[in-house]
C-alpha cells in the first residue's frame, strides 16, 4: 500500500507537468483506482498538493499585484511630472513674449521719437524756405539735405545686420524671425526713410537757381514729388506684409496653408482698392503738372491802377500782376500760394480753381503708411 501511494504521487506530479500524454492519463486512472481503497492517504496528498499550489499561486500573484500597484503609482506620478513641465514651458513662453514686447517698445519708442522729431524739423524748415521764395537761404537748404541724408545712413548702419534697405527695392529684409511687432517696426522705419528721401529731393529743387527754374515751376515739382512719394510708400510694405501673412499659420498643415493664402489674398484686395484711389489723385496731379493751368491773364497798367497798384495779399506793389475772371488783380506768386489751399478768390469768394493744388508749398504728408 505504501509503494502504491508513492507510485501515485510520482504519477500525480508527472501528470501535472504534461496532461496531454496518454500513458500519464492511464497511470493516473490506475492510481486513483488503487488509492480508492485507502482514502486517507489520497486525501492527505490532495490537500498537500492543493495547499502547495495555493501557496505558490499566492506567492506569484503578490509580487505581480505589487508591481502593478507600483506601476500605477509611478504612472500617476509621471503624469504629474509631465504636466509640471508643460505649465512651466507655457509660463516661460509667456514671459519670453512679454520680454520681447517690452524690448520692442523700448526700441520703437526711442527710435520713433528720433524719427518723428527729424521729420517735424525738416518739414517745417522746408515749408519756411519755400514761403520765403527768392529770399530762401541756400545754406539752410544744403544743411537740410546733408542732415536728412546723414540721418538715413546712420539708421541703416545701426541696423545693418537686418538689411532694412532691402525694403526700398521691394525685397524682404534679412530677419530670421518675423512676428507682427517686427513687421510693424520694419514698415514704420522704411516709411520715415522714404519721407526723408523725397524731402531731400525737395531741398535739391530749392537749391536750383531761380534763373533755371521759376518759383511757380518749383511748386509744381513739389506737388509731383509728394504724389510720387505717397504712391511709392503705398507699394513698399507689400512684400514684408505678404511674407508675414502667408507664414501666419502652421505651414506644415493644410489648414495653415489655407489660412495664410486667404490672409494674403485679403491684403492684396485691400491694397488694390487703395491703389485705385491713389491712382486717381496721381493722374489729376500729373495733368496739372503737364498743363500748368492759368488762373487769369496778365493785368494791364490801367487794371493795376484800379487796384491802387497794391496787391491785396502781400500789401506791396504788384509783381507780375494776374487778373482773375472775377476782375480782381493779384501778384502771380501770391495768388499761386493762395490756390495751394483754396479754390476761391480771396476777395469775392468766386470759385476760380476746380482743384486745390495741395503740396505746392513743399510740405510732406504726416500720414504713416503701415500696411
Amino acid at each position: 500500500m505504501q509503494p502504491n501511494c508513492g507510485h501515485l504521487h510520482n504519477i500525480q506530479g508527472s501528470g501535472d507537468d504534461s496532461s496531454s500524454s496518454q500513458s500519464t492519463h492511464a497511470a493516473r486512472l490506475s492510481g486513483e483506482s488503487s488509492c480508492h481503497h485507502s482514502g486517507d492517504v489520497r486525501i492527505q496528498l490532495n490537500s498537500a498538493v492543493g495547499e502547495a499550489r495555493e501557496n505558490a499561486s499566492s506567492r506569484h500573484s503578490r509580487p505581480g499585484s505589487q508591481s502593478r500597484s507600483h506601476g500605477h503609482a509611478h504612472s500617476e506620478a509621471g503624469g504629474l511630472d509631465d504636466s509640471t513641465p508643460d505649465s512651466e514651458e507655457h509660463s516661460g513662453s509667456s514671459l519670453s513674449e512679454l520680454r520681447y514686447l517690452l524690448q520692442w517698445l523700448h526700441k520703437s519708442i526711442s527710435l520713433g521719437i528720433g524719427l518723428l522729431t527729424t521729420y517735424i524739423y525738416a518739414n517745417k524748415s522746408i515749408v519756411n524756405q519755400v514761403f520765403l521764395r527768392e529770399r530762401c537761404s541756400k545754406l539752410q537748404c544744403a544743411w537740410l539735405l546733408v542732415y536728412l541724408t546723414g540721418s538715413s545712413l546712420l539708421l541703416y548702419y545701426t541696423f545693418h545686420s537686418q538689411s532694412l534697405y532691402y525694403s526700398l527695392i521691394f525685397l524682404n529684409p534679412t530677419v530670421d524671425f518675423m512676428n507682427f511687432w517686427e513687421v510693424l517696426w520694419i514698415v514704420g522705419v522704411t516709411d520715415f526713410i522714404l519721407k526723408f528721401l523725397f524731402m531731400g529731393f525737395k531741398c535739391f529743387i530749392l537749391l536750383v537757381p531761380s534763373l533755371m527754374m521759376s518759383f511757380k515751376s518749383k511748386g509744381y515739382w513739389y506737388m509731383l514729388l509728394e504724389e510720387l512719394c505717397q504712391c511709392y510708400r503705398m507699394f513698399v510694405p507689400i512684400p514684408v506684409w505678404f511674407r508675414y501673412l502667408i507664414g501666419y499659420g502652421e505651414l506644415d498643415s493644410a489648414l495653415g496653408w489655407t489660412l495664410g493664402i486667404l490672409l494674403g489674398l485679403l491684403y492684396l484686395i485691400l491694397k488694390l482698392l487703395s491703389f485705385f484711389g491713389q491712382l486717381r489723385n496721381f493722374r489729376q496731379v500729373l495733368r496739372i503738372f503737364c498743363t500748368r493751368p492759368h488762373y487769369g491773364v496778365t493785368a494791364s497798367k490801367r487794371q493795376c491802377s484800379e487796384s491802387d497798384d497794391i496787391c491785396s495779399i502781400c500789401q506791396a506793389e504788384f509783381q507780375k500782376p494776374i487778373l482773375l475772371i472775377c476782375q480782381h488783380t493779384f501778384c502771380e506768386e501770391c495768388i499761386s500760394l493762395w490756390f495751394n489751399r483754396e479754390k476761391t478768390c480771396p476777395l469775392c469768394r468766386t470759385v476760380i480753381s476746380d482743384h486745390v493744388n495741395k503740396w505746392k508749398d513743399g510740405a510732406t504728408s504726416m500720414h504713416l503708411q503701415i500696411f
